[in-house]
């Protein structure tokens, strides 16, 4: 193709030219292909034109919504873990008397799978050290 027009412009010009099609399905099919085509060859300024591009199409209503309800998921599973995390810092502390700040900040760090070991293991823990072997168990 001889076009004066870079492959930025282009693709600008194909969701525009995309947007004018009155089939929801197809237009947002197509627009969906361009969108994960030109990711690959277009420069970041022109990725924030085709981003403007997109508003207020069906498909940037749908990624949108994706998005909204993985933040809400994380969101979720990062609260849950922090208050078992805390749950089980208050049932340590009430055992040992305070634990050192050490083991605080490595019980936030862990996953939630291995919050859920120590709190069911709760009676077994004998001394603050036996912690160790659950930051240590890969």
């Amino acid at each position: 193709m001889g076009s004066k027009k870079s492959s930025d412009e282009m693709a600008i010009d194909a969701v525009e030219l995309a947007k004018k099609i009155e089939n929801e399905d197809e237009k947002t099919y197509i627009i969906g292909t361009l969108i994960g085509i030109s990711d690959k060859f277009l420069t970041e300024e022109y990725k924030n034109k085709l981003k403007g591009a997109i508003r207020m199409t069906k498909i940037a209503e749908m990624l949108i919504q994706e998005g909204r309800a993985e933040g809400k998921a994380e969101g979720k599973a990062e609260g849950k873990a922090e208050g078992k995390a805390e749950l089980i810092i208050k049932q340590l502390n009430k055992r040992f008397n305070k634990i050192p700040e050490f083991y605080v900040k490595r019980i936030h760090e862990i996953n939630i799978d291995k919050l859920e070991k120590i709190g069911e293991d709760i009676f077994d823990i004998k001394k603050i050290e036996d912690l160790d072997k659950y930051f240590n168990d890969n």
